[in-house]
């Protein structure tokens, strides 16, 4: 009906106009409301539904009625463990960076690569027969589009293998393009999961379409079909073909459940591309809405394509003979798009999981284990294009001499049963604290062999791959070792016969072996982090003083040497001075013992986005960043800790990272003030020394540089004055809060300032070595060249927007310490009196709007103004608001010819009516044990009648509001 090349360029438009799609959402970077993300990721979520969903189900209900509905069912019912499995496996992802299936299992198995390489190669010979699956789809789809289908093309090989090349090259390169342009799989793929959803809802469309034209225009509706085909017989027919039991039932529901959560896809969409964990309370109703919307016309098609066809051996594609048959080209071009669309994303996202498994835990260690080889650490990305070829290609081979003549469904159901093997350890993993790596290598075994030997071998000797000995005599001959009918239990079909004992052996295997053998460490410490991974609890932090004895310059050499070994030298310098930045190592010429283990923790944490948890962890390990007597120190350290905590080694490994600060404010508010302000003098040093550094770096920079940094100086010098007049003026109780704004909002663009200079030099120290040894070539001249004008570019911006803000800083800063009136625009002022709270502000999710009128100008007490309305928006922040509650602020300001009116509304809490009389009452709060002094709004009411001579009221209403209103004289 369709000419082959019009099909290849249909499909492959269709992909194009997906990839630029994918390409224009990662690099313009477009911005979504976290809603719509929820409902695409919910959607990207229905790559479950592949092409055994958009055909073999239609295919199974020819030969075995209802029991397909139990691959959905499932699913549905584990959902509602989703908020405790799929939030823990989130968390621990984010936490460990977790980039596989393989990544999850061997973090919490010592670090395992032994463990990771078994996880790999399991899931690789589980997956491939699956992915035969999806290629047997698109290929024998083609077919049925390009040739008489009713010629019975399956078994000529011509024809059917005709395209089988090319759709593999296809999907290769789909799959480089779309997921592996980047080498750290830990970043998240927004545009393929873009592109997923998207499919997601292609192939959800196609079905519904080709199902109403079936239930309503083929036939008058469902009933009809239901009679007819019942009075043909159908139903009988169906019934009788297979019997289907209970046993079946239960453990298709048993896999689907687990094959949703544990399928390279679906891990790597649900846990990896997760990109807000709270998305999965929206997945929760949606994914199970799409499952019942896909499969509710299965069983209408499936009986009219047995009603209506005369070639049952194509039961599999009825979706789309039945509009072929009924001479519908279009409705059949659509049917392909939907089943081509169930299709590609299975292989895509399951080729980059592959690949990024068997690289890291195969490829890897190979690399590393030959200095021959080091020179392909570097590759890794291209190594990782040749095995999402090499995993397409062996899965076409087995499509061609094994899934071919076998049902969709039937090839499906032999690798969720692999997948299963991963369920016991990845749970217990998650909850059983003595669950250990012998444990778990145990059960991958046992599990393994015993699915192997049960579901594999009967495959091989269906394709005449083996004799039938095995399989008519048994293992040895011994009947009882029957791999269709082990210790003589004949009564399963394969499918369940193969879930019980997999099970019964690895579940066993695993338990005995746990409790028989000893966790290490590691092992101890990452059991207890996963178990706990829910609960919110913060870390502790060593506050004693260590002596600094490491220099830092030396561990930094053997981090850039690890680094460059799988990195370029740009993004390698890029991580150290992160690292340096992020660890405050900054002309630090030494470092203690405990930032060294952070910043070990830190580069392990990078290199996991790249080689897996295990490698990174490998790496590390055998490059000695730890002397022995720095691993002794490290020790005694935490032995100290465990002394000054009063705890046993015990408690401490079962409390370690889970204790929770708890400060109770029981003070003065003076004393609390007097606090804040010695710790704002401690900031404001510390600033004052980087600016006179970046001053001496800046002096072989250009002149306006120099100028800017002077200025800067001038004005830090300034804020600092400022600040112990105020100081010692006590008018405000936010004081404190003031100078941390100066100090929090000038320390970025001063560090970014600062990195910039010291890569301008390190620049310039190269240029002119490589001048004097003559090795100066003109296009490293010319990038130097270029890159100094960016970076004067660059730190001349950031100059300039320090100054900006310490101009804004310092007139509110005046006006506070000031008694004299001034002329100034109202609305700019207030503006600047936001600038000078930004660093409280921005902590919080409250929006705070300025709605006034432009030529607001008054000659009044501008410091007056600054202090009430600082107490104003301090009050509301802390009272009206839950901390990261999402809401707003709204200041009103009027005029009229004699006064000004300003109302300052929040949207909270709002005030209980038997205390909205004492709210202006000297040291009346409702927080006095958090630290509040009850100053505030009795500051803001002196200030307000007496100074400024007006008026203020409050209007409040519980869980509405509170309004000041606020009337001032001009």
């Amino acid at each position: 009906m369709f000419e082959l090349y019009e099909v290849i360029t249909i499909f492959s438009s269709y992909m194009l106009i997906l990839f630029i799609f994918a390409y224009f959402l990662e690099n313009k970077r477009f911005n979504f409301s976290s809603q719509t993300r929820a409902y695409l990721y919910s959607l990207s979520l229905a790559i479950y539904c592949t092409a055994w969903t958009y055909y073999g189900s239609v295919g199974k209900v020819t030969s075995s009625g209802i029991i397909f509905l139990a691959v959905y069912l499932g699913p549905t019912l584990i959902i509602f463990l989703w908020p405790i499995i799929l939030q823990r496996l989130i968390k621990i992802k984010n936490r460990y960076k977790v980039t596989s299936l393989a990544d999850l299992i061997s973090v919490r198995y010592d670090k395992s690569m032994l463990i990771g390489a078994i996880v790999s190669f399991g899931t690789l010979v589980g997956i491939i027969p699956y992915i035969s699956i999806q290629l047997k789809a698109i290929i024998q789809s083609i077919d049925i589009l390009t040739i008489n289908h009713h010629s019975n093309f399956v078994n000529e090989n011509t024809s059917t293998d005709s395209i089988g090349l090319l759709i593999v090259f296809l999907m290769t390169f789909f799959t480089i393009i779309f997921g592996l342009r980047k080498l750290d799989p830990s970043e998240r793929h927004f545009g393929m999961v873009f592109i997923v959803a998207i499919e997601s809802i292609v192939k959800l469309i196609a079905i519904l379409i080709i199902g109403i034209f079936v239930s309503f225009f083929l036939f008058p509706d469902i009933s009809s079909i239901l009679d007819e085909a019942s009075s043909n017989g159908l139903f009988k027919q169906i019934n009788s073909s297979v019997g289907v039991d209970y046993s079946s039932w239960i453990s298709i529901l048993i896999l689907s459940m687990f094959a949703v959560m544990f399928l390279p896809r679906q891990f790597h969409i649900s846990v990896v591309e997760n990109s807000d964990i709270s998305h999965i309370k929206t997945a929760m109703w949606v994914f199970p809405l799409y499952l019942l919307l896909i499969t509710f016309f299965t069983i209408p098609i499936a009986l009219a394509g047995e009603l209506i066809s005369t070639d049952h051996t194509l039961s599999d594609f009825y979706v789309l003979t039945i509009p072929l048959d009924m001479n519908k080209p279009i409705l059949a071009l659509i049917a392909f798009i939907g089943g081509f669309s169930a299709s590609t994303s299975m292989i895509m996202i399951t080729s980059m999981a592959m690949a990024i498994m068997v690289s890291n835990y195969f490829v890897l260690p190979l690399i590393q284990s030959s200095r021959r080889l080091g020179f392909l650490k570097k590759r890794l990305l291209f190594i990782r294009w040749i095995i999402v070829t090499l995993i397409i290609y062996l899965s076409y081979l087995f499509y061609l001499f094994v899934s071919k003549t076998n049902l969709i469904v039937n090839i499906g159901l032999i690798s969720f049963t692999a997948i299963l093997q991963f369920a016991p350890i990845i749970l217990g993993g998650l909850f059983w604290e003595r669950a250990n790596k012998k444990g778990a290598l145990a059960a991958l075994i046992t599990g393994f062999t015993v699915w192997f030997y049960t579901l594999i071998i009967p495959q091989f000797e269906k394709s005449q791959w083996i004799s039938s000995y095995i399989i008519d005599k048994g293992l040895f001959g011994i009947e009882s070792l029957k791999p269709t009918a082990l210790f003589g239990l004949d009564s399963f079909s394969s499918i369940p016969h193969a879930v019980l004992f997999s099970m019964i052996f690895n579940i066993s295997a695993y338990i005995i072996f746990s409790l028989l053998n000893k966790s290490t460490q590691i092992e101890t410490k990452v059991a207890i982090d996963f178990i706990n991974i829910l609960e919110n609890k913060e870390q502790n932090h060593y506050k004693g003083q260590l002596e600094d004895s490491i220099i830092v310059k030396e561990k930094m050499k053997i981090y850039e040497a690890i680094l460059s070994d799988y990195f370029s030298s740009r993004k390698t310098s890029m991580i150290l001075l992160k690292l340096k930045k992020e660890f405050k190592l900054y002309k630090k010429e030494k470092m203690n013992i405990l930032q060294l283990s952070k910043t070990y923790a830190h580069i392990e944490k990078i290199l996991a986005g790249t080689l897996g948890t295990a490698g990174a962890y490998s790496v590390l390990k055998n490059s000695e960043i730890f002397t022995e007597e720095e691993s002794i120190s490290l020790s005694n350290v935490y032995a100290k800790i465990l002394k000054d905590m009063k705890i046993t080694p015990e408690q401490f490994s079962e409390k370690i990272n889970y204790f929770k600060e708890k400060e109770k404010l029981l003070t003065e508010h003076y004393s609390q003030l007097e606090e804040k302000v010695n710790q704002r003098d401690e900031e404001i040093e510390a600033r004052k020394k980087a600016q006179e550094e970046i001053k001496v770096l800046n002096e072989t920079l250009e002149q306006k540089v120099e100028l800017r940094t002077k200025e800067l100086k001038d004005s830090m010098d300034e804020l600092k004055r400022t600040q112990e007049n105020l100081i010692e003026s006590e008018k405000m109780a936010s004081l404190g809060e003031l100078v941390a704004g100066v100090a929090h909002e000038i320390n970025t663009p001063v560090g970014l300032s600062l990195t910039g200079i010291t890569h301008f030099m390190s620049m310039a120290s190269k240029l002119e070595k490589d001048y004097k040894d003559g090795n100066l070539s003109e296009e490293e001249f010319e990038e130097f060249i270029q890159t100094s004008n960016e970076l004067s570019k660059t730190i001349n911006l950031n100059l300039e927007k320090t100054a900006q803000l310490v101009r804004s800083f310092k007139q509110v800063a005046v006006d506070q310490s000031s008694d004299e009136k001034r002329e100034f625009n109202l609305c700019e002022y207030l503006e600047e009196i936001l600038i000078s709270l930004n660093n409280i502000t921005k902590k919080t999710k409250v929006k705070i709007n300025i709605d006034c009128k432009k030529d607001i100008s008054i000659n009044s007490y501008a410091g007056v103004y600054s202090q009430i309305f600082t107490n104003l928006i301090m009050n509301s922040l802390k009272h009206a608001y839950e901390r990261d509650e999402e809401n707003s602020i709204d200041i009103i300001v009027d005029q009229n010819q004699d006064s000004i009116m300003i109302a300052f509304k929040d949207y909270g809490k709002g005030i209980k009516k038997e205390n909205l009389s004492k709210i202006f009452n000297p040291f009346y709060t409702t927080s006095r044990d958090s630290g509040g002094s009850g100053l505030g709004l009795s500051i803001v009411y002196n200030l307000v009648t007496t100074k400024l001579e007006g008026t203020i009221t409050c209007e409040s209403k519980e869980k509405v509001g509170t309004t000041f209103n606020l009337i001032i004289p001009k």
